[in-house]
């Protein structure tokens, strides 16, 4: 006869591969059915972490995409650096420090608010720790991004940090609210997602997108409205901080490296036998020129109205001077202020900023800087070939 616990264990493996959340109450009772028999599903015993796409959204849940979390995260940069004293520019950037630790720690803006940076905050681990938690709920310690944590560090080590010690996240509830709301008029979406409360689903749901087990995300982010209530108990303090670790310290590698990146919404499409031209239009009303292929317009699914991001890397931007306007035949170029240069004498990484506040970074040879003569607060051109631009689909 064949052995019951035996094919459940096989069929729930087998449906564990697939991306369906239909399935999901079938995988929690058969989870459940298996251990009343002492039986431990394989996956469940696997040490490396596995990707889970079991999960859904609750209807009624708020929350922001990829896509539209780094639209805002631009807009609140370009927010700081428009800053006219530096005070202003303080606040502004202790507002940014506060979004961002509610952006990756999903944490209630509460919690937040009530951390002492001074006791909360584990470098060595990459760790803070929340101590404002429900009444009758232990404190919890989340696992932050490390480049996230090195920035808190070197900013709590600058002048103007030094009487702030204790209280940088001790802003006014209100304050944050309202300056994070205040960011429409900056991001191509309605000011109904632009709240901590979202940011607090977002997060949520990005993590469970990556492939991080939905318990472990329910257990140490504190966010029980996306989850399914199988294997809760599953995973181990030591396995759930593992896990954790393993999925956000790799969450810049899973993005792409490039260094410049254009937010907006496809305005045309021009099919050819074989290219197809697709311009897409940023909040700001910049036109970025690509040039795919036909079978990468239909694997994107690409058509007028649709968000994308376009993405060059720094070595496929090219930098020229000219103050009556750059004569070149690339589509895509774009007036700047040069921010930084950097390099040796092989290379060069020039940074600017485009009028809009979109950040641009282009790799040159230490030859061409010295034959333009790039210093920072000069005007230049960046500029790109339509066949260097690539499309990203959420």
């Amino acid at each position: 006869m064949t052995d019951t616990s035996a094919v459940a264990r096989r069929v729930l493996e087998m449906a564990d591969s697939l991306d369906d959340p239909a399935v999901a109450d079938v995988l929690g009772a058969l989870r459940g059915l298996l251990r009343e028999r002492g039986v431990e599903p394989a996956c469940d015993r696997a040490r490396d972490p596995k990707p889970s796409r079991m999960f859904f959204v609750p209807e009624g849940v708020r929350y922001l995409d990829s896509m539209q979390i780094e639209a805002l995260t631009q807009a609140i940069d370009a927010w700081v650096a428009a800053a006219r004293t530096p005070q202003i520019r303080l606040s502004r950037r202790r507002l940014r420090l506060v979004y961002l630790m509610l952006r990756h720690s999903g944490a209630k803006v509460g919690e937040v608010l009530a951390l002492d940076d001074t006791r909360d905050l584990d470098f060595a681990h990459n760790e803070v720790v929340i101590r404002d938690a429900a009444e009758g709920e232990p404190e919890r310690r989340v696992i932050l991004p490390q480049n996230f944590m090195e920035e808190l560090g070197r900013f709590l080590d600058t002048p103007e940090a030094i009487g702030l010690r204790g209280r940088l996240f001790h802003l006014d509830q209100g304050f944050v609210r309202r300056k994070i709301s205040e960011q429409r008029d900056r991001v191509p979406f309605s000011r109904e997602l632009l709240n901590p409360t979202v940011l607090r689903h977002s997060r949520a749901v990005e993590l469970l997108r990556e492939g991080v087990p939905l318990p472990v995300v329910q257990k140490l982010l504190g966010h029980a409205s996306v989850v399914l209530t199988s294997g809760y108990y599953a995973f181990s303090e030591n396995d759930s901080k593992r896990i954790l670790n393993y999925f956000i310290q790799k969450e810049p590698s899973m993005r792409t490296s490039a260094r410049n990146t254009f937010l907006g919404s496809v305005t045309r499409v021009h099919a050819g036998e074989v290219l197809t031209e697709v311009t897409i239009t940023t909040k700001s009303g910049k036109q970025i020129v690509a040039i795919i292929t036909a079978d990468s317009v239909r694997n994107l699914g690409i058509s007028e109205g649709k968000h994308l991001a376009a993405i060059v890397k720094a070595p496929f931007v090219l930098l020229a001077k000219d103050e009556g306007g750059a004569r070149i035949s690339a589509r895509n170029s774009f007036p700047a202020v040069v921010k930084n240069v950097h390099g040796d004498d092989i290379s060069v990484e020039v940074t600017g900023t485009l009028d809009d506040g979109t950040p641009m970074c282009a790799l040159i040879t230490n030859e061409s800087r010295n034959a333009l003569g790039l210093k920072p607060g000069e005007r230049v051109w960046f500029f790109f070939k339509a066949m260097s631009v690539i499309l990203v689909a959420e």
